[in-house]
């Protein structure tokens, strides 16, 4: 099929310098795409005006974000945001000093004195500690808070209880049962489903009309297969293809974008070195690495955060952490990364202790 077939501009580029994820955040419950269970619990809530501590679980791109944003939209007005925080624990766990140095809300409660969880044990209580803007409370919303270790937790529990009555927590995750059972126990729990294909076709198929773009049936569907559930990566590959028509760019592979920006070949890949498949493993890393176009940061950052997920005994676990660590470190020196992340394969295959893996 012709590319010129695909997609037809009715307008100028406009607003394609706007990232539509952002455009079209929802400003209300009836914005919400899906999720009706819980945009009734919520609507219930608001209108009581009671917030009770919420923990939303679900996969990535249901809306648990965006929900967080407009309860606090809902309660608090025109005085939401400043009434609204939001802080992302892996962020904070996996960037360490760097980006707690680095970002402008955090910054000003940095102590560089201190280590990364005293930090954090400062920066709950000093935002949880700061007094609501025409309300009765704030809100402190906490996204990945899987990524909490366990000692943040049990700091994060004393501060739920601290400021129970001037703050109320909402926190976001897609593993729930990391969430220790101290905070899961204070918090109404609220699931948020994976969006179903047909529901993320036919609002994708309106944003292209509303943006002036006529999509095809099948590259709209392939959008749709793509993202798998999640209306941000939904909404990003459609503004990428849009925008790539716009600038006469040649025909994009979505496959290739979508795996950018949710690599399941990472997980495929560590999955294939724990069962000692190392020349398996190699032809995922040669996808990853020249089809893909993921730098060897990105391959282990995003290892790092699966292992995170994974049901290993107490040695494997560690034992892969430092054999991560390892390759990062030879990475960093300026070793060829290549050579440096074929090795990781085998160190993985020959060097864990191996122990049955449970698909997550």
């Amino acid at each position: 099929m012709d590319r010129k077939e695909e997609i037809h501009t009715h307008t100028a580029r406009g607003d394609l310098d706007i990232l539509w994820v952002k455009k079209y955040r929802p400003q209300s419950f009836d914005e919400m795409l899906g999720q009706s269970i819980a945009k009734v619990q919520l609507q219930r809530i608001v209108d009581s005006k009671n917030l009770p501590n919420l923990l939303f679980s679900g996969p990535a791109g249901t809306g648990k974000s965006s929900a967080a944003e407009v309860v606090a939209r809902e309660l608090f007005g025109d005085v939401w945001e400043g009434n609204f925080t939001e802080l992302n624990a892996s962020d904070i766990f996996e960037q360490g000093r760097k980006y707690l140095e680095a970002s402008r809300s955090l910054a000003r409660f940095y102590d560089a004195r201190k280590g990364v969880l005293d930090n954090f044990k400062l920066i709950m209580n000093r935002l949880a500690g700061i007094a609501p803007l025409g309300a009765p409370y704030r809100i402190l919303f906490i996204n990945e808070a899987d990524a909490l270790t366990l000692d943040a937790q049990q700091a994060l529990r004393r501060t739920i209880e601290r400021y129970n009555r001037t703050c109320k927590f909402i926190l976001a995750t897609e593993r729930p049962s990391q969430v220790i059972v101290p905070i899961r126990s204070r918090c109404l729990p609220l699931h948020f489903a994976q969006l179903p294909a047909e529901t993320v076709l036919t609002y994708l198929r309106r944003i292209a009309t509303g943006e002036g773009f006529t999509l095809s049936d099948e590259r709209c569907l392939s959008v749709a297969r793509l993202s798998d559930g999640n209306l941000r990566t939904a909404l990003t590959l459609l503004q990428i293809v849009a925008e790539s028509n716009s600038s006469g760019a040649p025909p994009l592979k979505l496959e290739t974008l979508a795996e950018r920006m949710n690599p399941e070949g990472v997980a495929e890949l560590l999955r294939l070195a724990l069962r000692n498949d190392a020349p398996e493993a190699r032809h995922v890393l040669d996808r990853l690495l020249l089809e893909t176009g993921l730098s060897a940061s990105e391959i282990l950052a995003q290892m790092r955060a699966h292992v995170r997920g994974m049901p290993l005994p107490e040695e494997a676990l560690a034992k892969l952490l430092v054999t991560l660590g390892n390759a990062d470190y030879a990475r960093l020196q300026g070793l060829n990364e290549r050579i440096q992340l074929e090795a990781l394969i085998y160190n993985i295959a020959y060097e864990v202790p191996q122990a049955p893996i449970v698909s997550n």
